[in-house]
């Protein structure tokens, strides 16, 4: 698996000249032009406390977004060995963060 990620990172290394490979160093963004004198300040206009109460909204404030359930039965599933791992795809994902990096 490491051989396979290698062979990839080698061919992205030795494609291209080095012309090429400046060019595509040069940022990609447009930056846009942000007027600080007047913050904007977007209101809530009852789009989600039409649906949630405020005691709602104050007690999942404190409670951080993450299921307890979930996390507890991936860890257990983890230590037991019995979590199933594509590391074709691991290698994939990191490979594909590797390129962005890159560009």
């Amino acid at each position: 698996m490491i051989d396979h990620i290698k062979n990839k990172l080698n061919s992205l290394s030795s494609s291209g000249n080095s012309a090429e490979r400046a060019e595509s160093k040069k940022p990609k963004v447009k930056i846009a032009q942000v007027n600080l004198s007047k913050p904007e300040v977007e209101i809530d206009k009852g789009k989600v406390s039409q649906f949630i109460s405020n005691e709602r909204i104050k007690q999942m404030a404190k409670e951080p977004p993450i299921d307890k359930e979930s996390t507890s039965r991936i860890k257990n599933a983890i230590a037991n060995g019995s979590y199933p791992i594509d590391l074709d795809k691991i290698a994939d994902a990191l490979f594909d963060a590797y390129k962005e990096m890159k560009d």
